[in-house]
Order: C-alpha cells, then structure tokens, then sequence
C-alpha cells in the first residue's frame, strides 16, 4: 500500500474514532488502580486491560509474579512489597514474520492525595481539551493510545508483519519495577519497546535515576533548668536540609553530563518532607528529640544509590565546619525505595534503526516541530529493559500536566497525535504483509 495514502487512512480513522479513544482513556482513569506499598489495587484494572485486548483478538498471558522463575532470587528484585492478587498482564497482537515491539507500561497509579480537585480523581471527565482524574498523564493516556493505535490498524485492514505486545505491568510506583522485572524474565522478548510515560510527545531513549532516603537525627531533648547542654534535633534537621541544597548546587557545577541532558533539566535534589516535635500539641514547651528528613536524589547512567551517598558524606565530611549542628546531632541515613537506575537504550544498529524510524514516524504525524531526543527529566523503570533484558526501551508518551499532584490531566489534542505516532511506529518498524483494505 502507498505510504502517504496509508498515513491519510490513518489520520481519518483516528479523528473519526476520537470519541471512543477519550472513553477508553477515561475508563482507565476510572479504575481506581492506587498502589499503596507494599500492597497495590492494581488488579480490576488487569481484568479489564487483559478483557479488553482479548476482545479485539490479542493471545493475553495473564500471570501472578510469584509463578515467575528467578524472580525472587534475581539480583534487581526487591523484596518489601506483597503481590497476592496482583498479576502482570500481556497481550499478543499480528503476525510473527517481521521485527517485533512491545509497549510497556505500569497499571498502577499513586495516592490521589489530600489536596482539592476541580473533579473526582476518578471521574475520567472531559473539559477544555482534556482528561482529568490520577493516572490520566501518567501513564494510563499512554497505554490507551497503545491500544487504539493497534485496533485502527485491525479495522483498516493492515496485515502487520511483526508481533505487537502491549503489557501492562503492577508496581511501579514508589520505588517498584519488580512487575517491569517480572515481564523481562518471562517474556515475550521483542526487538524493541516503548515506554508511554509521559513525556509530552518527546522522544526519551535515555531516562534519569532517582531514590529516597530518609535522614534521622536524634538529639537531647528539654530545658535547660540547670544548664544543661540540649541538642535540638529540629535545628540538625533545618542545617542538613541547607545542606542538601548547597549539595545540590555543588552536585550541578561538579557532575559530568551526559549528552543526554546537556543543555537541559540536570540531575536534581529534592527535600520532601520534615519532621519534628510532637504535632500533636499547639505548644512545644522542650527542644524537640528527634527529627526526620525525606529526600530525593537523582542520578545519571552508570550511577548508584550506594555511590551517591558516598557523594553526600563525602561532602558532608568536606564542609563539616560549616555545619556545625551536625556535629553534634549527625544524620543515620537509609534507603526508603530502591534506588532506581538511570540508563539508556542501546544505540546499536538495530537501536538506531528503531530511533530512526519513530523520529520520522514523529516528523510526519505532530502537528509541531520534533524536538531532537534528549534524556528524561525523571526516573522509571527503563532501565529492567535496558539493563536486564535484551530488549532496548526508549520512553515516549503524551502531553499533559500535573503528574503526582491534583487536577492531573491528558492532553486530548497530543493523545490523538500519539496514537497516529504509535499506529505509524507499528507500520514501519514491523512491516507489513499485504492490505487486506
């Protein structure tokens, strides 16, 4: 068939379907898939992700992770969470002659949260060009337009040549990636994969690491009647939150950058949450004990949890006389996610092929200029693909807004953009036999 007229049928199928590509997007949204580690609410979603891929004739592998071989005992797994009731699930669709790609992408969500939304969290409603409810943006509007990009391929009658997997995965959420791990050791194991994260029709093959640490400091508490040396934990708690900032700042000016990033969003540090005294009671009448410190710390390829952390006390150890609090109340600090891993597909000659293909597959569908591939601003669960399978992942996904926070929503204008993007992808990476229409 002739590439442009199949570009046009393609175009013309989605805008005649966009309706129904905003009610699949918005019944994802309204499962209410939250994952509350160690235990997730993953699996009614599954059930109607694995139904709905059945329906339009996929060969679906539903599977709990426990049935896995190797899982448990594999090096990148991470033993804290519960999986009962919580299966991965995968979907086969076309033929088995040509090259093969997979979308993968997480079933679950994170907590809706206490702040006020201008519509349920779950609601899936349609407003102003967008989808609102949690999940929408990251990453259920992803996986929607993965699937009505293979069903316009079915209903125009395009025979692909290769196979196409969508997998939706459990537990990537706070630290997870063990369903993503899951799905790599079992299989299947195609040529290539997408990630539709976010990404705001940004091409994505590198992404970034991050994880969470928790610093507690524990110092002596009370009045000083006779005076006695008290230590404020709260006042060590405020001077390592200044110095994570200043590490921050040091991190930035000292770090090498991979290309990837240059010129954009560098790895950064975040300070999350602070603890100390008892909040129970309007009045504190003694210096608080204790205090808790969470935060985020983002790396680059080739980096780990462990070796960055070496970097903070490092240079804690190097700027001690300027933090002179910590002396006295010094942090004991420990992981409260796994550290995950930043990494990048391999550009190999197959990988650049595959990035060939979806930039041109870009630069004939977005209605915009293609940005030229850069790396992440964020961490996710890439690097099972890159750094334990065979199969390269490159992250790309739709336009939005307010991942993680209220009012999330999907960009229906980009969302159809993504599914002609993916459709194309499809067509010209796995090839196709003949048109049957």
């Amino acid at each position: 068939m002739d590439r442009v007229k199949l570009t046009e049928m393609i175009k013309q199928w989605v805008a005649e379907h966009r309706e129904e590509a905003e009610h699949l997007a918005s019944q994802l949204v309204r499962i209410p898939s939250v994952n509350h580690p160690p235990n997730g609410n993953e699996a009614e979603y599954q059930r109607f992700f694995a139904e709905w891929m059945a329906g339009e004739g996929a060969n679906v592998d539903s599977y709990e992770l426990h049935e896995v071989p190797g899982l448990t005992e594999h090096p990148a797994y991470m033993n804290t969470r519960n999986y009962e009731g919580r299966p991965n699930v995968v979907g086969r669709f076309f033929g088995g002659k040509g090259k093969s790609l997979m979308f993968s992408g997480h079933a679950d969500v994170v907590y809706e949260g206490t702040e006020a939304w201008t519509h349920s969290p779950f609601s899936g409603v349609v407003e102003n060009g967008k989808l609102y409810g949690r999940g929408s943006y990251d990453m259920k509007g992803g996986m929607a337009a993965a699937l009505m990009a293979i069903k316009c391929l079915k209903e125009l009658g395009i025979d692909v040549a290769g196979e196409v997997y969508v997998e939706s995965v459990v537990d990537e959420e706070h630290g997870g990636a063990n369903g993503t791990l899951a799905g790599r050791l079992r299989g299947p194991h195609a040529d290539m994969a997408i990630i539709p994260e976010p990404s705001n029709l940004v091409l994505y093959p590198a992404h970034l690491g991050g994880g969470i640490w928790k610093a507690i400091f524990e110092g002596k508490s009370g009045i000083g009647f006779a005076g006695e040396e008290l230590i404020s934990a709260l006042e060590a708690t405020v001077e390592f939150a200044n110095l994570l900032l200043a590490f921050n700042a040091h991190r930035k000016e000292r770090l090498e950058v991979p290309h990837w990033w240059q010129g954009r969003r560098l790895a950064d540090t975040s300070l999350l949450t602070i603890y100390s005294g008892d909040s129970t009671r309007e009045l504190q009448e003694k210096l608080p004990a204790s205090g808790e410190l969470n935060f985020w710390i983002e790396g680059y390829p080739g980096m780990t949890g462990e070796s960055i952390m070496q970097e903070l006390h490092d240079y804690l150890a190097a700027n001690k006389d300027h933090y002179p609090r910590l002396k006295q109340c010094p942090p004991v600090i420990r992981p409260l996610i796994r550290y995950l891993s930043a990494s990048e597909m391999k550009l190999d000659e197959m990988g650049n092929s595959f990035l060939q293909t979806v930039m041109n597959c870009g630069s004939n569908v977005l209605t915009q200029s293609l940005e030229p591939p850069q790396g992440s601003p964020f961490a996710c669960d890439g690097f099972m693909f890159n750094l334990y399978s065979d199969t390269p992942a490159l992250v790309l996904g739709p336009s939005g807004g307010n991942a993680h926070a209220a009012d999330e929503f999907l960009d229906l204008a980009g969302y159809e953009q993504l599914i002609r993007w993916y459709a194309e992808i499809i067509v010209d990476w796995c090839g196709v036999e003949e048109a049957k229409g």
